[in-house]
This record gives C-alpha cells, sequence and structure tokens, in this order.
C-alpha cells in the first residue's frame, strides 16, 4: 500500500477506532473532536479507504394511554364481570371508542352479549381476557425496542401503531470502522515527525543539530467546494447598464411602480379606447384613484390635446376626455410613465435621464414573456435633435455592452413619430435581434408639458439582452432560484472597458 500522508484530526479518529468500530456520536466524545470536524474526517478517510461506514437503524416504540377494548374490559371487570351496554357506554365517554372496544372484545371471544329484560349486557366470558394486549402496553410503556417485542406480538403492535396507539420512532446511526489499511496508516502516521516547527522545536535544532522530519502534505487531495456569495444576474447586467448610462453622460431617474393612468398613458398621447389600456393587458389597482389629477394646468392640456390637438396643429383623437379614467392608478406598463414625467420637470432645458426598473403587464406566463420585468428607458431633450442623433445613441450605448451594430426599423408607437423599433446584431449568435422600441415624442406629447425642443426616446427590455448573454432560450430559468444553475453559471461575459 502507497504511503498515505494523515492530518491531525484524521489520525484522532482512527486512534478511536483502533480498539472497536464506533457509532458517530461515541466517536466524538472519544476523539475530543467537534461532531464537524468528525465528520469531516469520516469523509476524507472514507475516500482513502482507510474506515469504513454502516448505517445501523432502530426502532423505538411508546404508548402513553390504554387501548379502549382494555378499559372497556376494567369498567366490565368493575362491575362485577357483567354490565348493561347502556351503562358501558356511558362509561367509555365516546360513542366510537364505544363500538370500536366492544367489537374487538367480541370479536376476541373476551366477551358475550346477551339480550335482558331491560335490554342488552355484557357477560365477560374469560377472566384473564386482554392479558396479552395488557402485557404489550405495559411494556410499551416504558418504551421498548423492535428487537424486545415477542414475535407473537408483532400483529398487534402493527395494529395499534396503525390505530395511532402506540408511537413509532425510527433512528439511524452510521458506525464507523478502521480498514486494515487504516491500522497501517495509523502506524505509519507516528513517523511522520512534526506537524509543524514550533520555537521550541527551532531552539532544540540550534542546541543539537538534529535533523527535524516535518510531515509530508497530501497535495493531491480535493479542496472543499466553495461558494462565495454574489449577485443575482439580473441585478449584475442592471449594475453594467447604469455604469453604462452613467458613463454617456446620463442622469439616473427612479419612479412609483404605481402610476396614475394620466402619467402611464394619457401623457403619451395614448387614447383612452386603446386596447393596451384593457384589463387583459395592464394590472390597475382596484377601486383606487388619484384625486390630485383634475382638469388644470398640465392636464388640461393634455386632454385638449386627445379631444382636439390643442396648440400642436393636430386633431387629437376627436372623443370627449374623461379625468376618472386618467385617475385610475395601474402598474406601470412602461418606464416611459416615469421619462415623461422628466420631461414635464425639464422645463425645456437640455436634459439627458435614464431609468432601469421593474415594469408589469397582464401577460400569460411562457418561456419567453413574464408578468414583470425590467426595462431601461432613457430620454435625450435637446435642440435640432432627429433620428440620426436617435441612432448614435443608441449605438453608443449597445456598443458598450457589446453588440457590434444597430439598426431602427419603422414600427407605430401612439406617443412617437416617427416610431422605430430597435435592432441590434449581437456576434455570439450571428443575428438581428428586436430589443424594443425608440421614437421622438410627438408634439401631442411634449408641447402640453411645455417642452417644444425635440425629445427622442427609447425602451428597450433587459431580461432579453440577459438571456442572449447566458445563452438562455426560457425567461422564466432567471428568476427560478436555482441554487445550482447560479453556482456554475459562468460571469456575464461584459465589456471589458465600459468608460
Amino acid at each position: 500500500m502507497e504511503k498515505t500522508p494523515l492530518h491531525p484530526i484524521e489520525r484522532k479518529v482512527l486512534a478511536s477506532l483502533r480498539d472497536a468500530p464506533k457509532v458517530f456520536d461515541l466517536l466524538v466524545s472519544s476523539s475530543g473532536l467537534l461532531p464537524d470536524q468528525v465528520r469531516r474526517s469520516i469523509s476524507w478517510l472514507s475516500s482513502k479507504g482507510l474506515v469504513t461506514t454502516t448505517e445501523v437503524s432502530s426502532v423505538e416504540f411508546s404508548a402513553s394511554g390504554l387501548p379502549p377494548e382494555l378499559t372497556f374490559l376494567e369498567r366490565l371487570r368493575e362491575s362485577g364481570g357483567e354490565a348493561s351496554v347502556a351503562f358501558l357506554r356511558t362509561a367509555l365517554g365516546e360513542d366510537r371508542s364505544f363500538s370500536a372496544a366492544m367489537g374487538r372484545a367480541v370479536s376476541g371471544r373476551w366477551v358475550e352479549v346477551k339480550e335482558g329484560i331491560t335490554g342488552q349486557f355484557v357477560v365477560l366470558k374469560d377472566r384473564e381476557a386482554g392479558k396479552a394486549l395488557q402485557d404489550l402496553v405495559a411494556l410499551l410503556k416504558k418504551g421498548a425496542s423492535e428487537a424486545s417485542i415477542p414475535a407473537a406480538q408483532k400483529d398487534t403492535l402493527t395494529d395499534l401503531v396503525k390505530r395511532g396507539l402506540v408511537a413509532k420512532e425510527e433512528t439511524k446511526t452510521v458506525s464507523v470502522s478502521i480498514t486494515a489499511d487504516g491500522v497501517e496508516a495509523l502506524k505509519s502516521a507516528a513517523e511522520e515527525g512534526f506537524e509543524k516547527l514550533t520555537p521550541e522545536i527551532l531552539s532544540s535544532i540550534r542546541a543539537t543539530g538534529l535533523d527535524v522530519k516535518l510531515r509530508p502534505i497530501d497535495v493531491t487531495a480535493s479542496a472543499p467546494q466553495f461558494h462565495p456569495g454574489r449577485r443575482h444576474p439580473v441585478k449584475e447586467i442592471i449594475a453594467e447598464v447604469r455604469e453604462v448610462y452613467l458613463s454617456m453622460g446620463f442622469k439616473e431617474i427612479i419612479g412609483e411602480a404605481v402610476q396614475p393612468a394620466f402619467w402611464n398613458f394619457d401623457a403619451l398621447f395614448t387614447p383612452q379606447d386603446h386596447p393596451a389600456r384593457e384589463l387583459q393587458d395592464t394590472f390597475y389597482v382596484k377601486d383606487m384613484r388619484d384625486q390630485r389629477i383634475s382638469r388644470s394646468g398640465v392636464v388640461a392640456n393634455v386632454a385638449a390635446a386627445h379631444e382636439a390637438g390643442w396648440k400642436t396643429g393636430s386633431k387629437g383623437w376627436r372623443y370627449k376626455w374623461n379625468v376618472e379614467e386618467a385617475r385610475r392608478l395601474v402598474l406601470r406598463t412602461h418606464n416611459t410613465a416615469v421619462t415623461v414625467q422628466a420631461t414635464r420637470d425639464s422645463g425645456g432645458a437640455e436634459t439627458r435621464v435614464f431609468s432601469v426598473a421593474k415594469v408589469y403587464r397582464n401577460e400569460s406566463l411562457d418561456y419567453k414573456h413574464l408578468a414583470e420585468l425590467h426595462q431601461m428607458e432613457g430620454i435625450v431633450i435637446g435642440d435640432g435633435l432627429n433620428l440620426r442623433h436617435l441612432i448614435g445613441v443608441l449605438t453608443k450605448f449597445y456598443g458598450k455592452l457589446g453588440m457590434s451594430g444597430v439598426k431602427l426599423w419603422p414600427s407605430y408607437f401612439p406617443y412617437t413619430e416617427p416610431s422605430m423599433q430597435v435592432m441590434v446584431y449581437y456576434d455570439k449568435v450571428g443575428k438581428w435581434l428586436e430589443m424594443g422600441g425608440s421614437g421622438i415624442f410627438r408634439p401631442e406629447v411634449t408641447w402640453p408639458l411645455g417642452v417644444k425642443k425635440p425629445v427622442i426616446a427609447w425602451g428597450c427590455g433587459l431580461e432579453r439582452l440577459l438571456m442572449l448573454r447566458l445563452g438562455m432560450e426560457d425567461i422564466r430559468e432567471l428568476y427560478n432560484n436555482d441554487l445550482g444553475w447560479l453556482r456554475e453559471r459562468q460571469e456575464i461575459a461584459g465589456p471589458q472597458n465600459i468608460l
């Protein structure tokens, strides 16, 4: 056998096993080690073939009360061996207990039921009736192992357990034995030398000039797995996206998850009969409204834009705008509800802001849809902005996230004109992929808010980008909280230099 270096803890465990096998708890007390140290040592020694482990099971039974049939017999004996059925029913208290007790007493031929003048009565046939059961219960009350139960009583015991009258507790213990190789390794360990150098040993070396031997270290031993804490991949990419936006001179804004329908829809020139505002697409807060919304100021401007275009030259949507509909509270369906408020707050000054947060859609859950997801939105307000500026901002943004190309394809949204779908080229899959929507806010959106400069805007999904990074097909896997996947996945392959 090749000599196997032993750790000092392994030596202690093997020394404790030298005389006889031991169960785990006894091994802990005899070795003087902590339970976790012994547990790990057993694992190490077992992998080296120096100990073997055997699982030992034991079963204990206990009873706290009497079966109803024994109580039935006691009451019958107290009555001189004969009693009416009515009396016994009252003595046992519960109809179900009495019926079960009497049924077992009759089937066991312990008693006989007879008809009398005043009704049925019960006669004890055998003075020793129920003694075997009584002896078994007395044994169980003290606590009994499976091996101590007489073979003739096994079926009775099984019945008592099934009826819930006896508790059965099964325990498993591990017995550890040293192998022949373990004995040899323990002998060799005595010759391995010192565990570590100490000042005393060094002094002895100087004084005597002796050659000191140190215990060899097993460099082939496997190291324990280590799972350090880390951020969830969604949190990682949110942090990365924030860093990219900040490096481009943007300022982050944060808004409430619950928004009035006014900011989520009306301020974005979405008509009040638009399909997106229906219950099958949007989560509304039941029976709640924002009473601060009234037809005055900005709200009045937006209402007029809906009805007839206000001062924009548009004809609007040509319907009667309803303030009650605008007051309804919704879980925001997009972060544009936040960036449009930033547009109003800008007062027409040049502005660059972004928002990365959850949005909520009343979607059917499947491999590519969730009811809540993250969206990254941004706007830029400035003189002379057009689609070329929008393409430039998005190209730079996605370039910093590792995408080599950006295209804008014509599309339609109620609040932008022109409206464009954002397409990015991802080299890893060799495809153009749709990431979200973009465009230039319509005058019907910006003018009622007091902003006449062009506003370029975009809103793109975050989970879709992350799925591309991780090569995932099912969006639900991101939120399954699978610890195995979270531990084993590779780092997100983000850009090397954001700034």
